[in-house]
């Protein structure tokens, strides 16, 4: 089954889109803004070392609540 919140990798495309990184510690810490390909590349090594980061498009970060 595949869930609607976890995505394969893109394709080269969609390398270059600006994302949020952000971490969650009780709430929502936004770290930084960078190109998708640099997110995977942070994603990657914050893996190796233990810690979790999230990975948004820059239209849907999660401290701003959804809007109808």
């Amino acid at each position: 089954m595949i869930s609607r919140w976890s995505n394969p990798l893109p394709k080269e495309e969609y390398t270059a889109a600006k994302v949020v990184i952000c971490a969650y510690e009780n709430q929502w810490v936004p770290i930084t803004f960078s190109s998708l390909a640099e997110a995977i590349r942070l994603y990657n090594q914050a893996v190796l070392h233990g810690t979790e980061i999230f990975v948004f498009p820059c239209d849907l970060v999660p401290w701003n609540p959804i809007k109808d």
